[in-house]
């Protein structure tokens, strides 16, 4: 009874090994997720750069090893002695290693980083042809604003449409200002490869702009309470003339009145969040 029993246990344990290994191999085979984004091909460089270069390195360390290993092993005629590795030879080769590493892996790292950074990133746009967006997460939700026809936020007009949906023009640059209700979130669209951490007491700030149309899923990547997976968003990129009429039928309506105020009692496991919150829009230099 207790042999059978024995060898149930190690089938099922072989079997969840198995399974956990293939698990671990088969996500380097994963391809990541669609980039359709106008600036998203950079960072996908900088990984790519990385990977590339550590793989070769590694590489380069295991044939050695393994060399080194053959070579100097003991075997009739050889013995195999310790080294300490700190003779003037081996301090200098160390060295040279590790400058080689830094000035090819590192700099050339921060390099590409700082000019995506300015010439992208950081180069946030201007004029009429962009739309502005404020976003407020909270516990476990993604708020979302719109100016109305006056073009300016937190005036009675905004649009602000229901949780967790998110609608922008293709062909556009989105702006995004993102402040949190309560805790700190990460607002994250792994499509467009772009993150913004959204601290109290702050107001940042990104922009990204879309290259094709679709759905596509909004995450938080930090976490923030025990409702974090909860915290799951869409992200439609359609025609202008669809993003205006879905603008236009969530505009608020003139006998739409019901305000809640910030005092409204919250309850964990639901929080539920007033319309009229907003901010004085701050422009970037």
């Amino acid at each position: 009874m207790v042999k059978n029993t024995m060898k149930i246990w190690l089938k099922k344990i072989k079997s969840k090994t198995k399974n956990i290994t293939w698990t671990a191999w088969g996500i380097w085979y994963i391809d990541p997720p669609k980039d359709v984004s106008l600036d998203g091909y950079r960072i996908d460089n900088v990984i790519q750069y990385t990977d590339t270069v550590i793989t070769i390195y590694f590489s380069i360390v295991i044939l050695a090893l393994i060399f080194f290993i053959f070579k100097y092993r003991t075997r009739p005629g050889h013995t195999a002695v310790y080294d300490k590795g700190d003779t003037k030879k081996h301090v200098l080769a160390t060295i040279a290693m590790g400058l080689l590493v830094f000035f090819s892996i590192d700099t050339v790292i921060e390099a590409m980083s700082f000019r995506d950074l300015k010439e992208a990133f950081w180069n946030f746009p201007k004029g009429k042809n962009v739309v502005k967006v404020e976003v407020m997460p909270q516990q476990f939700a993604w708020n979302f604003r719109y100016p109305g026809s006056d073009g300016k936020f937190n005036t009675e007009d905004d649009v602000v449409p229901a949780q967790n949906l998110m609608h922008v023009p293709v062909n556009t640059p989105i702006l995004i200002q993102i402040a949190p209700f309560d805790v700190i979130h990460s607002f994250y669209i792994p499509n467009f490869r772009v993150k913004q951490d959204a601290t109290p007491g702050m107001v940042n700030a990104m922009w990204f702009q879309a290259t094709e149309t679709g759905k596509f899923e909004i995450a938080c990547a930090e976490l923030c309470g025990n409702g974090h997976y909860r915290m799951k968003g869409y992200l439609t990129v359609e025609s202008q003339e669809a993003f205006e009429k879905w603008l236009a039928d969530n505009a608020p309506q003139e006998d739409d009145d019901d305000w809640d105020d910030w005092d409204t009692e919250v309850d964990e496991d639901n929080r539920e969040i007033p319309k009229e919150w907003g901010w004085t829009w701050k422009e970037i230099q």
